[in-house]
């Protein structure tokens, strides 16, 4: 008879008299756009003469000429992985473009290109990420199709002084 009541009260304790417990987690982080972006790079760039500055805020910067046949826009902005970089910028997932990676200031960089339809028409667009993290740098710029290569020489002046900086005095 012991030996049958041992394992009948092991069992009870083994199987519990309660019911299960469920834990979650009711936390909710907010992260400030002022106050991630205070820790990044900014973003510095040789515009040509002809770009002047549109618009600007905390994360953005759009420049273009006075007809708008040629755009430069920054953008710092977080991603979790490389495509969703890339479909933030483009529409495009990652493996729809060609994308050269390459590094700059010892991150990884990725250049590619891809055409977009606006209501000025075609608009061929050519961007330059470096990537720090969580942390995503772009340049990207634009000129309409018909403009041809045009902003060729442009376009590479952008690409080429493309730096991101730090103010070391805070």
């Amino acid at each position: 008879m012991k030996k049958l009541i041992l394992p009948l009260v092991i069992l009870v304790f083994l199987t519990g008299c309660s019911s299960p417990v469920w834990e979650t987690v009711d936390d909710t982080i907010e992260v400030s756009a002022s106050s991630w972006l205070e820790e990044v790079y900014s973003i510095e760039i040789g515009v040509p003469r002809a770009v002047s500055l549109l618009d600007t805020c905390d994360d953005r910067s759009i420049y273009s000429n006075d007809d708008g046949s040629f755009e430069v826009e920054t953008w710092t902005f977080l991603a979790s992985d490389l495509d969703t970089a890339v479909q933030m910028l483009t529409g495009y997932r990652a493996d729809e473009l060609n994308i050269l990676q390459t590094e700059r200031f010892d991150l990884p960089e990725y250049q590619f290109a891809w055409v977009t339809q606006t209501e000025q028409g075609s608009r061929i667009c050519r961007a330059d990420m470096v990537v720090d993290g969580l942390d995503h740098y772009a340049v990207i710029c634009s000129t309409l199709e018909g403009a041809g290569d045009t902003y060729a020489s442009d376009v590479r002046q952008v690409i080429s002084t493309f730096g991101l900086y730090t103010d070391e005095g805070v």
